[in-house]
């Protein structure tokens, strides 16, 4: 008999509250081009989650539980997890979040028909904790754009991609050091060690947004693990970072999230302007040209939270917008 086609993976831990939503749309899914097996990792929750997978496990033979003896935190559960899987493509799962039927299907035969990438995930919808639609999110798409954009953030949404088995194994799975940014810190590995990346845009996956997520408690030393990844990523793009490189700025700047500070824009601009110099020795026309108008709205917007209260800043910025987007 042949082993299976594809190993969803998940670890989860006092997952309780969703978890029955998010088996019931695993269940669902259609063939992926041959068999299923499901590698679900208990993180020694507390809660009524090991009596859930117990019961899942004996209404479907394709799952496999394994109970962690002690909480291991996602990264090694998933590495416990990695250690049993058994088909060619891996299929990363969250407890919370819920999946669209064809999911496993369309990335498994978007994977079979393009040998050369080795991870692939997808847009999404995100809700929150009663399910409700809160947004549509578009990702981005295309290998060399995302390789690029690992420089400040991440493209490929952990919980709805599929990886190649070996690909993930190469890297040596999750590192367990990593209690947040394990997807970010992961991608980047890959792709150091010359991995292909790309999304599918349709929005496969339901992301479940609560209240209090990690990354809003993760304080100052979460931020500071999270910022190591750009910051490695950074070094080695620029053969080194330069005196006075701001890679938090530069980040900030980037991403777009909140206004900044006068001298945290213009650290980030710095940054992003020694990036771009780069780029414009190596990239081609469709890295550099998604690079100018990322930095264009990153100008804009901050520009635009300034209004009034700084408006000869405001205006400044603007300018700058205006020159990046249309510079060669």
């Amino acid at each position: 008999m042949t082993g299976p086609a594809v190993s969803v993976l998940m670890a989860v831990r006092d997952g309780a509250a969703h978890l029955p939503e998010t088996i019931a749309s695993l269940r669902a899914q259609a063939d992926p081009g041959g068999a299923l097996e499901f590698v679900v990792v208990d993180d020694s929750s507390s809660d009524a989650t090991p009596a859930l997978l117990a019961a899942w496990a004996e209404a479907d033979p394709r799952v496999r539980v394994l109970a962690a003896p002690a909480p291991m935190g996602l990264a090694a559960a998933l590495n416990l997890g990695l250690g049993h899987v058994r088909a060619p493509l891996v299929a990363r799962a969250d407890g919370d979040d819920l999946y669209a039927p064809d999911r496993l299907l369309r990335q498994a035969t978007a994977l079979g028909a393009d040998p050369r990438l080795d991870a692939l995930s997808c847009g999404c919808v995100r809700i929150d904790e009663a399910g409700a639609e809160l947004a549509r999110m578009a990702p981005v798409t295309g290998p060399d754009r995302i390789r690029f954009r690992t420089l400040y953030t991440s493209s490929l949404l952990h919980p709805g991609a599929m990886i190649r088995t070996a690909a993930l194994r190469a890297v040596g799975g999750y590192d367990a050091a990593y209690w947040t940014a394990q997807d970010s810190d992961l991608w980047a590995r890959m792709l150091a060690a010359g991995a292909r990346l790309d999304n599918l845009t349709e929005p496969l996956l339901r992301y479940r947004v609560h209240g209090t997520s990690l990354t809003g408690r993760r304080g100052a030393p979460g931020r500071a693990l999270s910022l190591s990844v750009p910051e490695r990523v950074q070094r080695a793009y620029l053969g080194g970072l330069p005196p006075g490189h701001d890679v938090a700025a530069t980040v900030d700047l980037w991403q777009g999230y909140r206004p900044l500070a006068p001298e945290a824009i213009r650290a980030g601009l710095a940054g992003m302007e020694r990036i771009a110099a780069a780029a414009r020795r190596r990239e081609g026309p469709e890295v550099l040209g998604d690079m100018r108008a990322t930095m264009a709205r990153a100008l804009w917007r901050q520009a635009r939270w300034l209004g009034r209260r700084r408006p000869g800043l405001a205006a400044s910025l603007a300018g700058n917008a205006a020159r990046v987007r249309m510079a060669t």
